[in-house]
């Protein structure tokens, strides 16, 4: 090692990011091996051994699915080619600026691939280079275009850090005097997109306690969505990357252990996002791993309600996000118990009660929801003769004044309500005096009672 290395620290998210994705590219290159190396905890590596023509490899083969060359390049050594086989490479062949520009005068016929391969060898490192600057879910989602292999400037490449220094640069420093702006930059930040992983929420693990840790734990996510992508385009499905980011916190307990930073970037945002995950967070997320019924309860959460035709609930990201900031969702609940028609939502409704519970960390609690379901059941259940005790339209009656009134929080009408119902059916509601107490500390209770108050056959043996 000679003078010239550089050693880079974790300083920051960025360069945990950066020193990512500086070991996926060394590690690319077998002939790298001996320019880089993990010492206390720094990156020590040779600059020299970063070039544009490697760099430029490098992304061609770990974006192969946004590399339209590379669908084109495929396509034209089929054989026998069909009519709509050829005009699907002529459509590739115009699918970005770069494109256009490197085919502007020749169309493929059939005959002629090695002249469009030609083209394609000539023109390589600039189509990978611009493809890679300017799609959405590439550079552009990460920098700005304009700095891609340029040296460091006065002001940060990123997203969200970059800003107009001429125009705008003495207003964001203190005391309007430039020199108290921190806006670092560095050439490094090129190999940030690297470290991230998504479709349109990306997502890095910043577990930069150890270096070795930090680009294990990125890469179990990169594999674990790689397998995805491809289980989803064998079965014609969407892909929901922060779905598989939470499932994997989920279902594989040696992937994060301790308090986590999570920096997260939306392809429609202009600005990244960071997410601090409690060891609170992540025993609650834990606590959704298994069911009785073998199952895994979080599953029920994957899917979104049409409020509007533009606007949407999604039910996984208000969990996640609660879990997250340890917030209960009381809005949620409110909303699915105002319109469980037919029963739709019981039971996604339970398990937000039991994710409550969990943030709570209260399994008094949890004991006690038990005691209000088997209450609800009881009632609904009960009967005088061949009669039920509580006729269809009574039930409904019931469910929905009790409805009304915990989503209105009117505590006291509730429990006027529920007293009432007492009575009618003639059964005692013993979970009601800590409800009397406390009704928003002990609300689970409300939730699991009301929810639980139906008579749908397969439920009458079924305990929460």
């Amino acid at each position: 090692m000679n003078n010239d290395w550089r050693t880079l620290e974790p300083y920051d998210w960025r360069y945990s990011a950066a020193i990512t994705g500086l070991i996926r590219y060394f590690k690319y290159f077998d002939e790298k091996k001996d320019d880089w190396k993990i010492e206390n905890e720094c990156l020590i590596y040779n600059p020299a051994s970063i070039t544009q023509h490697d760099y430029l490899k490098f992304v061609e083969d770990n974006y192969p699915e946004d590399m339209a060359h590379l669908i084109i390049e495929n396509m034209i050594h089929q054989d026998d080619l069909n009519e709509e086989q050829i005009k699907k490479v002529n459509e590739k062949m115009v699918a970005n600026a770069v494109l256009k520009k490197t085919f502007k005068s020749i169309k493929f016929d059939g005959s002629n691939a090695h002249q469009i391969q030609q083209l394609l060898n000539d023109n390589r490192e600039e189509i990978i280079r611009e493809t890679f600057r300017n799609k959405l879910n590439l550079y552009r989602n990460y920098c700005n275009t304009n700095q891609l292999f340029q040296e460091a400037k006065e002001c940060c490449r990123l997203l969200g850090y970059y800003i107009d220094m001429p125009k705008k640069g003495k207003s964001l420093a203190y005391n309007f005097n430039l020199n108290n702006f921190a806006g670092t930059d560095d050439e490094v930040f090129d190999f940030i997109p690297f470290a991230f992983q998504g479709v349109r929420d990306f997502f890095f693990v910043n577990d930069n306690v150890e270096l070795e840790n930090l680009y294990k734990t990125n890469s179990i996510f990169a594999y674990k969505l790689a397998e995805e992508r491809k289980r989803a385009e064998e079965n014609g499905k969407s892909l929901d990357s922060r779905q598989i980011f939470f499932k994997l916190l989920l279902e594989t307990d040696k992937f994060i252990q301790s308090d986590i930073e999570i920096i997260t970037k939306n392809i429609d945002a202009s600005y990244y996002e960071t997410l601090y995950l409690r060891k609170q967070s992540l025993n609650v997320l834990r606590g959704l791993k298994t069911g009785k019924d073998g199952k895994n309860p979080y599953q029920c959460f994957c899917f979104r309600i049409k409020i509007t035709d533009k606007y949407y609930i999604d039910v996984f990201k208000e969990v996640t996000d609660a879990i997250v900031n340890l917030t209960l969702l009381d809005n949620l609940l409110d909303y699915m118990l105002k319109n469980n028609r037919e029963s739709g939502y019981t039971y996604v409704i339970f398990q937000l009660i039991r994710v409550n519970i969990l943030i709570k960390e209260d399994k008094e609690l949890e004991q006690k929801t038990k005691q209000a379901y088997k209450c609800a059941k009881q009632m609904a259940w009960k009967m005088t003769g061949t009669v039920y005790k509580l006729p269809d339209n009574k039930l409904n009656a019931y469910r929905q004044k009790l409805t009304s009134a915990l989503t209105f929080e009117d505590f006291d009408r509730f429990n006027i309500v529920l007293l009432n119902l007492s009575n009618y059916v003639d059964e005692p509601v013993d979970f009601a005096y800590d409800l009397f107490e406390d009704f928003e500390k002990n609300k689970e209770l409300a939730y699991t009672f009301v929810n639980a108050l139906r008579r749908e056959p397969y439920d009458k043996q079924k305990e929460i």
